[in-house]
């Protein structure tokens, strides 16, 4: 009898666990891609641009540096985020601070804004 409750224990926990690993996918590869839209505020143009995870990238006045991006089902809808870091290169000083490193979030993107005065870039998906 003790056999067949940790046997349908185990199966139980293995059947939670594989379910969790369905429910939160980590792209964090060099093939994996991650869109971005960026709004210039002077010319009001809007331009979408696809950067590889994992890999610096130059895009306009900034290098964009995406360390990984979650695709999260738990809460029962698609929730993306990913962890970038931005750098503005035409900031010259010797202190070579990110004009942002944090996450970014596709449902909410006025939770971590980027304070810039000619752009807004914003997480579109993660590929």
């Amino acid at each position: 009898m003790a056999a067949k409750i940790i046997l349908f224990l185990f199966l139980v926990f293995y059947n939670f666990k594989s379910m969790a690993n369905e429910l939160i996918k980590v792209l964090d590869q060099e093939s994996n891609y991650v869109e971005l839209k960026i709004i210039d505020k002077i010319t009001s143009r809007l331009t979408v641009r696809k950067l590889k995870i994992k890999t610096l990238n130059n895009v306009k006045d900034f290098e964009i540096f995406v360390d990984k991006c979650i695709l999260d089902k738990r809460k029962g809808f698609l929730e993306t985020s990913a962890l970038i870091q931005i750098k503005d290169k035409k900031d010259k000083s010797k202190d070579s601070v990110f004009l942002f490193n944090n996450w970014m979030f596709v449902s909410n993107s006025t939770i971590n804004e980027i304070e810039h005065p000619n752009y807004d870039i914003w997480l579109k998906r993660c590929i």
